[in-house]
């Protein structure tokens, strides 16, 4: 409806304004002097005839009263119809440069981007979105895209509409090109003052991330699956390895106590068999040692770990006596460093300590003046563990091999040794999340480092 026809003339009002301020002006003189009337015993035209102070005071009251009342009634009219209905558009972006700007980056963006006004009519849309769900600006977003005629139930929007929260959800749809997943994020609009005028939607393709997950979730299944198998494999092989030695220790039970009878005949040393029963003797020792590093080394991996604080420094000078008992003539000199504590394993660093300084023990020998050292520093901000010596070293050539069960290096072949007493090290170091490496050099000893991270534990 035109203003014209809706409200009075300048004109018009102007006389209507008069004549309602004389009026109520004049009104409390008029009720004065007809309150009055009875009191004073005088007819009331004679009253209202008399204009006095009084009369002045109360029509100027009225007057400031009624100019108050006009100007609030001014400033309610101008705040509920005189103020233009701002547009979304003009809220979100004042000026046009603005607007410009946005729309860009919109249209740079990969999404698919609509957006739509309080009463999900659509505003806009960039060029992904056009091609996506087809051009529909202008149109209610409910019947242009799921063919409603009112808003969709739980329309995340509209939700978002009523407590301004950003929502996000996957959705899945058929296409010719299979099914397909979109990831769809809602999320209110403000002007400058706050108050929400529109809502933005981003639609964005996850079909290959969601493939990928897809896939990724089928790969640890079949890990797990892997896993299961593999611990059931261990459990059948350390079963078969515990059958297997307990039979390998009868016979050699059988053979070593066949070689003590003959070796108790007078007839036997007279018939020079006593360099082969001594060669049966040695063989069953050694088998012996042999059978016993294997089922150490495979219990290695089947044992749980206690983790505790352990002095290194202690658990090196039991095992260092231990050693030099065995060989009172030799001179050894050990060096160990005191209060040396550690977090991990105590059977299983007894193990390491075992190992390693019982290497250096035996390859030291023939030195005059055997030195072995137990010592830590830090590398690359690591704190790193050594066992030293002054034997006879390796070759670099062959670290490969130092490591490796039953791999003996050439420069320890006369020796006497399992091979297995460094992978068992390394086992050992791996359980509590470590690592282990040599350094050597050929008749200039050797040095075997290690880490003990306090991390997670391996199986």
């Amino acid at each position: 409806m035109d203003l014209k026809r809706r409200y009075l003339t300048r004109g018009q009002l102007t006389a209507v304004t008069v004549g309602i301020s004389l009026t109520v002006m004049m009104l409390p003189w008029e009720m004065d002097r007809a309150l009055a009337t009875p009191l004073e015993k005088e007819s009331f035209s004679p009253q209202i005839s008399r204009f006095g102070s009084h009369g002045i005071a109360l029509c100027l009251w009225s007057l400031v009263t009624l100019l108050f009342f006009v100007r609030y009634l001014s400033f309610r009219s101008k705040k509920a119809i005189g103020a233009p209905k701002v547009s979304p558009s003009a809220a979100l972006y004042p000026t046009e440069l603005e607007r410009v700007g946005a729309q860009a980056v919109l249209e740079s963006v990969g999404d698919a981007i609509t957006m739509q006004d309080l009463d999900m009519r659509i505003l806009y849309q960039n060029r992904a979105h056009i091609e996506l769900m087809g051009e529909h600006r202008g149109e209610y977003c409910y019947a242009a895209y799921q063919n409603q005629s009112a808003v969709c139930p739980g329309c995340h929007l509209a939700q978002s509409f009523r407590d301004g929260i950003t929502r996000k959800t996957v959705k899945n749809s058929q296409s010719a090109h299979g099914l397909r997943f979109s990831e769809i994020i809602s999320s209110p609009l403000r002007d400058a003052s706050g108050r929400i005028v529109a809502g933005i939607e981003s639609v964005r393709d996850i079909t290959d991330r969601m493939r990928i997950d897809l896939e990724i979730e089928r790969m640890i299944r079949e890990l797990e699956l892997r896993a299961l198998e593999l611990v059931e494999a261990n459990r059948e092989l350390e079963t078969f390895s515990y059958s297997l030695s307990h039979d390998l220790r009868s016979y050699l039970t059988r053979i070593s106590t066949a070689q003590q009878i003959m070796d108790q005949i007078p007839e036997a040393r007279e018939r020079d068999l006593e360099y082969p029963l001594q060669i049966i003797e040695d063989s069953c020792r050694g088998m012996e040692e042999l059978i016993e590093a294997i089922l150490t080394l495979s219990r290695l991996s089947q044992e749980t770990l206690h983790r505790e604080e352990v002095s290194l420094s202690e658990m090196a000078q039991e095992v260092a006596l231990l050693l030099q008992h065995q060989e009172l003539s030799r001179q050894v000199e050990f060096s160990i460093p005191s209060a040396l504590l550690v977090k991990g394993d105590r059977h299983l660093l007894r193990v390491v300590l075992e190992n390693l300084l019982g290497n250096s023990w035996k390859y030291t020998r023939g030195r005059p003046v055997a030195r072995i050292e137990l010592g830590t520093g830090l590398q690359d901000g690591k704190q790193v563990f050594f066992v030293r010596d002054n034997g006879i070293g390796f070759d670099m050539g062959e670290r490969e091999k130092l490591f490796k069960p039953f791999q003996r290096l050439q420069s320890a072949q006369e020796f006497p040794g399992t091979g297995i007493g460094l992978a068992t090290v390394e086992r050992a170091i791996q359980r509590h999340s470590g690592e282990v490496w040599g350094e050597g050099e050929p008749d200039k000893g050797s040095t075997i480092y290690f880490t003990l991270p306090e991390g997670d534990d391996r199986g």
